[in-house]
């Protein structure tokens, strides 16, 4: 197995892991994003008035920036200058760190669980699982090896005209990866798949198709509103509200080309209304979309699906919510996200993470016991 495999099977591993080793991989990785999107896409230095800014306000919660790589990224993509623009790295190792429980993420991301977590939530109608290398109907029903062709069978008559169906990963999986699009033909191509991915963590689900006005971003991918929600005191709140979408000829709203990844953000108003500046990670993203449809239909159920399902996630205070839109407009829950929730993209399309909350989502550092057991020395004003 080569270096560079074992240094992937590695990080993957830490992904389920709440250790100090799972914390350094993650810091290291993410610590130095900002520094290579400036040599790649140079943005205009930060003055001094501009760095004194960031200093004091930062200083008051106990962290200090050694460089300004991400505030200069985020200053030049977006045009706003702002010291409360939370750095990834920041993000990680402290804020999801210390609201979200680590410990219990194994336990709650899996996609096949999502209907007994949330059992008032509209997900995709799901077909079977595949849990522990046990095959099962959509109500948990164990299907023995000689009861496949007859559960593949029931599928095919449940599925709608396309008879197209998608498999996904269940458990630890991101960005896109591991979800899979088919065509059957016949009952055969659904217990073909039900065998050839036996060995595993899988779900079965239909085909989604997706309103007109999410259309209008790219036809082909299933397109999505993430949204992120913030649980303090009882109260959960909308602190970042997107859509994603991906690009032509892919399925899923994130694709990885030639090794990139590929995926286009733009912002969303608390009324629905879509924002003009759309991102990528590449920074400011140029594609150009002449939308017939401005508003986004039902934008309320949107919001109201993702605040109702955080009051049972009880372990996690920060939620990213992936939420589409089926063609009579009404809200279908893909996913949610309590791994890593995202910040990149989101203070692209929409300015500093927290915007209006960000002081009261950062009070937890204003005790400095918080500042020695979340943040990083590399950042840490009180050593």
């Amino acid at each position: 197995m080569s270096i560079k495999k074992n240094i992937k099977n590695l990080y993957n591993k830490t992904l389920n892991a709440p250790s100090k080793l799972a914390d350094w991989v993650l810091f290291t990785r993410t610590d130095r994003l900002a520094r290579v999107f400036l040599k790649k896409h140079p943005q205009p230095e930060l003055t001094s008035a501009e760095k004194q800014e960031i200093d004091r306000y930062w200083q008051r919660y106990g962290i200090k920036f050694k460089e300004y790589s991400w505030h200069q990224m985020y200053y030049g993509v977006t045009g706003i200058h702002d010291p409360r623009f939370i750095p990834d790295s920041i993000a990680r190792a402290t804020i999801f760190k210390h609201y979200n429980d680590a410990s219990s993420i194994p336990g709650w991301d899996d996609k096949n669980l999502y209907e007994t977590i949330l059992p008032d939530t509209k997900f995709p109608t799901t077909y079977a699982h595949i849990y522990n290398g046990d095959i099962y109907d959509k109500n948990w029903h164990y299907c023995s090896p000689d009861d496949v062709n007859r559960l593949a069978s029931q599928i095919y008559d449940e599925m709608d005209q396309d008879k197209d169906y998608v498999i996904k990963v269940a458990k630890g999986s991101y960005a896109g990866q591991g979800v899979r699009l088919f065509h059957a033909d016949s009952p055969d191509d659904i217990a073909k798949t039900l065998l050839e991915n036996q060995d595993g963590n899988f779900i079965i689900q239909e085909r989604l198709h997706q309103s007109p006005f999410m259309s209008q971003f790219c036809k082909t991918s299933v397109n999505i509103f993430r949204i992120i929600t913030w649980k303090h005191k009882g109260t959960v709140r909308v602190i970042s509200a997107t859509i994603r979408f991906g690009v032509e000829g892919f399925f899923t709203d994130v694709c990885f080309i030639d090794g990139e990844e590929i995926v286009n953000v733009v912002g969303v108003a608390p009324d629905g209304t879509v924002k003009e500046r759309y991102g990528s990670f590449r920074g400011v993203s140029d594609v150009n979309i002449d939308l017939q449809q401005r508003v986004a239909p039902n934008f309320e159920a949107v919001i109201a699906m993702a605040k109702k399902g955080h009051e049972r996630l009880f372990p996690f205070g920060i939620v990213g919510w992936d939420i589409m839109l089926n063609e009579d407009n009404t809200p279908v829950c893909i996913e949610f996200n309590v791994r890593v929730p995202g910040t990149i993209l989101y203070q692209y399309a929409n300015g500093p993470y927290g915007g209006e909350n960000s002081e009261e989502l950062l009070e937890f550092l204003l005790d400095e016991k918080y500042q020695k057991r979340y943040i990083p020395k590399r950042f840490r004003i009180n050593k």
